[in-house]
């Protein structure tokens, strides 16, 4: 195992997927910022074809969207959802998954990127720990991570620090007593050569350095990587046990805190971590997590102190600056000793890779860029402190502002737009309590608690961000409004591929990608075009090849009848709406048949 730019990268997504038999019944990740069709390919990931990741089938959608329903929280930084540009049909059914933690970045940000997963196969149970630097982002820039996967064999040992982060950093997770007592008893394998000395974290607003002592005393030798730095963390980088470190960072980072006479500055291209994911790349086969080409930006946050054949190392999400080597910004660390020779060896090439930083004259415009960008991510931390929530009734859709923002209105243009509209903007103006995002309210299938928003400087330079917020809204039924949005997902078209994958439980969309477009209706057959399906010999074969699972799909095709003859009611083809509809009553009858006869309510 090796630390390069190009070679062992790894997908977090291929890290925590199920083998063999799993399936995950429960999922708490913890990101700063999150990219939804970044969180769409956990999903797909997670529940999903066991060979797929982007690349599911339609109808693999379906399954794991359905696997996963209740099972997956993702906690992130409020105001921190990136916008995303496709897709937006499908994303409304994350919007029950995600769980804003509301922390004043001005003051505090919420900043870990951990993952802690638990899979059920019929004899056992596996947990993983992943903790590193990566956000559920599309970024592909060079980060760090960690997994640990609980296990009964001999080498395994107990983390007792996981199960206290747990009940602490992720509490907004309700971690059930259960799982805690599981966690308890759990015993962590970790990769060859590596072995846990602590895991670290701290709430936003807390003041705790994760440095108090020397990682090694009297170390020999020292490197770092952070793509953010300030005086503060390289005082606390140099407690680690080295009196000099090699610091691989970026130009404009570094051109703020040097010279400086204990610290070789290195410099690398800076990181995006917010990148778009391209699914595009993604399918076509494009290796990299998320199919884009490799990248140089450095995202990892490190420190590696060695004394002769002893080295330990720092990793997480905590840059070395004050904020996040002591406070008050939410972290999550690990304490690691390595005596795995290469990966060392490895770690100490890549940041002597690095450029020497030259000093130059500042950039005037781009240090203007991030100044003006400042001030404007202060003017939306005190817009988020207003209590926003949608209201839907006759009039439209509707944001309600609760507490007035009048104070900001003035310093930047806000505005906001429902979310599937992302272009139909509606301004914020001074005063507002309430604006109508729709003139009509949107049908079942295209409701949700996600808005867009938008925020942009009155001066120069001119900048201006977007993100997504999830807000409170009366009268959603949400498992309603997943019924009707996967109807429509799966619609007319693939109506009778999902009435037989849910039969036989086989894909009839296999081959088939989940972003393909519906395909134009095609001939019906006018007599009998479901009697392959439904015979007497499918349904007995399917029943004693699983009866449980069986019963559970038929009642899940019960449940999904009543949205499915809503979508098809909304069909502007005449001849393609009846069509439909008459397929719906056909079935209907022998569902009915079958779902009384296993003995399900209706």
């Amino acid at each position: 195992m090796t630390f390069g730019r190009d070679e062992d990268r790894k997908s977090i997504l291929g890290a925590l997927k199920p083998t063999g038999d799993q399936t995950v019944s429960r999922a708490i990740i913890a990101t700063y910022s999150l990219d939804l069709v970044a969180m769409l390919g956990l999903v797909l990931s997670m529940g999903g074809d066991p060979e797929a990741e982007f690349e599911n089938s339609p109808l693999g959608l379906v399954k794991a969207f359905e696997r996963m329903r209740g099972r997956l929280v993702v906690l992130h930084q409020l105001g921190r959802i990136v916008a995303p540009s496709k897709h937006r049909s499908i994303l409304p059914l994350l919007d029950t998954m995600v769980r804003a933690i509301e922390s004043n970045e001005q003051s505090a940000s919420w900043h870990p990127k951990l993952a802690l997963v638990r899979y059920e196969a019929p004899r056992s149970v596996e947990w993983r720990f992943w903790i590193g630097s990566r956000n559920l982002t599309g970024s592909t820039d060079l980060d760090a991570g960690l997994l640990l996967v609980s296990t009964r064999e001999r080498a395994a040992r107990p983390i007792p620090d996981i199960v206290s982060l747990a009940e602490d950093l992720l509490k907004e997770a309700q971690v059930t007593q259960s799982e805690l007592e599981e966690l308890k008893a759990a015993r962590w394998l970790t990769p060859p050569g590596i072995s846990v000395r602590n895991i670290l974290w701290r709430r936003h607003g807390q003041m705790q350095s994760f440095l108090p002592k020397a990682m090694i005393p009297r170390a020999e030798r020292a490197c770092a990587v952070s793509p953010f730095i300030d005086r503060g963390g390289l005082d606390e980088v140099l407690k680690a046990g080295s009196s000099r470190v090699t610091l691989l960072t970026t130009e404009l980072a570094g051109m703020d805190y040097a010279p400086h006479d204990k610290v070789k500055f290195l410099v690398d291209t800076p990181p995006d971590p917010t990148a778009a994911v391209s699914v595009e790349q993604q399918q076509a086969g494009a290796t990299g997590e998320f199919g884009e080409p490799a990248s140089t930006g450095i995202h990892a946050k490190l420190l590696v102190v060695s004394k002769g054949d002893r080295t330990a190392a720092l990793l997480g999400s905590a840059n070395l600056t004050r904020r996040g080597l002591v406070g008050p910004n939410a972290e999550a660390v690990a304490l690691l000793d390595i005596a795995d020779e290469a990966l060392v060896a490895s770690l100490y090439a890549f940041v002597d890779a690095g450029l020497d930083l030259v000093a130059a004259e500042p950039d005037a415009s781009a240090a203007e860029q991030e100044r003006a960008k400042r001030e404007l991510d202060g003017l939306i931390s005190r817009f988020l402190e207003a209590r926003l929530s949608l209201r839907s009734d006759k009039d439209g859709l509707h944001l309600d502002l609760g507490d007035s923002v009048n104070h900001i209105m003035t310093l930047a243009r806000f505005e906001a737009s429902a979310f599937q509209e992302d272009e139909a903007w509606v301004s914020i103006g001074a005063g507002a309590r309430s604006l109508r995002l729709l003139a009509r309210p949107p049908v079942l299938s295209e409701q949700t608690s996600l808005v867009t928003f938008r925020a942009t400087s009155n001066g120069e330079p001119r900048v201006s961000r977007t993100w997504i917020q999830a807000l409170e809204i009366d009268g959603l039924d949400v498992e309603r409004r997943d019924r009707a949005l996967l109807a429509r997902y799966v619609g007319a078209n693939r109506f009778r591929d999902w009435l037989k994958s849910l039969l036989d439980g086989i894909d009839a969309t296999g081959g088939r990608r989940w972003t393909d477009t519906q395909r134009e209706p095609g001939s019906r057959d006018p007599i009998n075009h479901f009697g392959q399906i439904f015979t007497l010999e499918t349904v007995l074969a399917s029943w004693a090849r699983d009866p449980s699972a069986f019963e559970a799909r038929v009642v899940g095709m019960m449940s999904m009848l009543t949205s499915f003859a809503e979508v098809f009611q909304t069909i502007p083809d005449e001849r393609e709406r009846e069509a439909a509809l008459n397929d719906l009553e056909e079935v209907r009858p022998f569902l009915t048949a079958i779902n009384e006869a296993i003995g399900k309510p209706t």
